[in-house]
Order: structure tokens, then sequence, then C-alpha cells
């Protein structure tokens, strides 16, 4: 586990968030609102790609009560948004959604059903989004000519609990990047992870979802949370390997987790999941320090 310690100064910060802040221009991407099985999903196509069953893909789960139109406008969970590194690197993003996580919330507010009681009613209604996404993905994989071997995947919270159980449950994808969720289910092997490659990102002060487990002081979720130490054991005893970096100082947000990231590492979360995924070439202008 390498703990990420932030320490650089807040003015380079600063100019870093103003750059990357600023949306990729549409004439650099097509991006399509299309729907598979009845649910919403946002295609991102760059300009520039390889030559069909040469191209990568990058699934983004969004985190609980989000959803992929919010992510792909960067209205939230804004550092999920792979649309920039897509046309940056010539890859496609496909931006998902899950179903209603609760009567009480409004329809656009959704989650996933990651396993272990989490998330809400798609978990009490046991929504079968391996297979939902599996399908989604297969369709793209067919009609965009995505090589299969080079699938990809990131979520936040409820979504980076989701992309790990995927990456237990399936062969479907490559390598995850799974930030602020650790895998909830309840099993001690992940037989189809052999070979497989997660990196998560997850702040020391997070009070959601924490890192140690257990029920957070913060958020609507009473779930007691598995730790990422756990899910570390699960996954390597698998055969697979897991990079947790741990961020002093970060919270659960997602816009603060990266700002803390971006302060050790020098790069932000989807640049380093673009990296990660073997999309972009490495850049880094800082190591960091295991704590």
């Amino acid at each position: 586990m390498k703990r990420l310690h932030p320490g650089r100064l807040l003015a380079a910060l600063a100019g870093l968030l103003l750059v990357l802040a600023v949306p990729i221009p549409r004439a650099s991407a097509r991006v399509l609102a299309t729907r598979f099985d009845g649910r919403p999903e946002i295609v991102v196509l760059p300009v520039h790609l390889p030559p069909a069953g040469q191209r990568a893909l990058v699934v983004v789960l969004h985190g609980g009560l989000g959803n992929a139109a919010l992510v792909e406008a960067r209205r939230a969970e804004s550092p999920l948004n792979m649309d920039r590194e897509a046309a940056r690197h010539g890859f496609i993003v496909v931006y998902l959604d899950g179903t209603r996580a609760a009567l009480m919330f409004a329809a656009s507010r959704l989650a996933w059903n990651a396993g272990g009681g989490c998330c809400g009613r798609p978990a009490r209604r046991r929504v079968n989004d391996v297979a939902y996404i599996g399908a989604a993905v297969h369709a793209l994989i067919r009609g965009y000519g995505i090589d299969p071997a080079r699938v990809f995947a990131i979520g936040h919270s409820n979504g980076a609990m989701m992309v790990q159980r995927m990456l237990c449950e399936t062969d479907l994808f490559a390598a995850g990047v799974a930030l602020s969720g650790p895998l909830e289910l309840p099993v001690s092997t992940c037989p189809a992870a052999r070979g497989r490659r997660i990196l998560a990102i997850h702040g020391a002060a997070d009070r959601n979802v924490p890192v140690a487990g257990g029920r957070g002081s913060r958020g609507l979720s009473r779930v007691a949370f598995a730790s990422e130490a756990r899910s570390r054991r699960v996954f390597t005893a698998s055969g697979a390997s897991y990079d947790l970096r741990v961020v002093r100082g970060a919270g659960h947000k997602l816009a603060g987790l990266d700002a803390a990231f971006r302060l050790v590492t020098g790069e932000s979360i989807p640049g380093a999941a673009a990296r990660f995924f073997g999309l972009a070439p490495y850049t880094s202008v800082s190591s960091t320090t295991a704590g």
C-alpha cells in the first residue's frame, strides 16, 4: 500500500485544475446519447481512433445517487470524466447508468447492485447489474470495433464497488480503477480475476466509506463496508494485482480526492487511469512515497 502525502503548492494545483476543468471541444469527439436494454448510455467517440478491431473502451460507472449524464457533463463526479483523455489518446468511453437508488429520491438518482447489501433499492431488488454491464459492453464491442482485450473500467464509491464486483465475477475488464469503493462481495477468492489489475485510490479521511471498513459517520448508506485491505487480500489471493493508494487528507468527495492526488503525483485521476490502462504514456512528474 502506498500512502500519499500532499505537499505541493496550492497555486500549482489551481493552475492544473483550471486547465483540466476545460471540457473537450465537441469537434474532437462525437457524443452519442443512446439506450441499451431500457437504460440510457452515453458513448464518446473521438475523431481520431485506431482501426476497427484495435480500439480500446473505458467504461465509467457513476457513484451512488449519480448518473451518467451528470458525469459526462461534468456536473457531478467530474474526475470520472474521461472525455479529454479519450480525445488525447484515441479511445472510446461509455458512461452507463444504474437503476433508481430509492423511492425517496428522484428517478434520476441511481445506484448499482455491487453485492454484499450495497447499495439501496438495486441491492434489495437484486438487480442483475453484472449481466446488464456485460451485455452493454459486448454490444459496444460489436458495434464499434473494440478489441475485447482492451476494455477497462473506472468508478467512484458505489460505482467503484461495482467495478470490483465485475472484476471478481467476470473477465470483462482487463483492468479497473476503483475510487473510494472496496469489494463488497462476501467471498474469499475471485477466480475470474486472475491476471487482472486493480488500482484503488481512497481518501484516508473518508467518513462515508472508511478505508479501514465499517459504517461511516457520513452518507446515507447504513452498510458496514469492507476494508480496502480485505479487498486487496481477496484479489491478490486470486492472482490479480491490487495497487492501493491511500491519500492523506482526502475525504469521500471525488473533487477533493482528485485535488489531493494531483498535489502528490502531478497528474489527475483521469490521467492516471489512462496511464494505468496502458492508453497513455507514462508522464509522472513525481514519485509517491509509502506511509
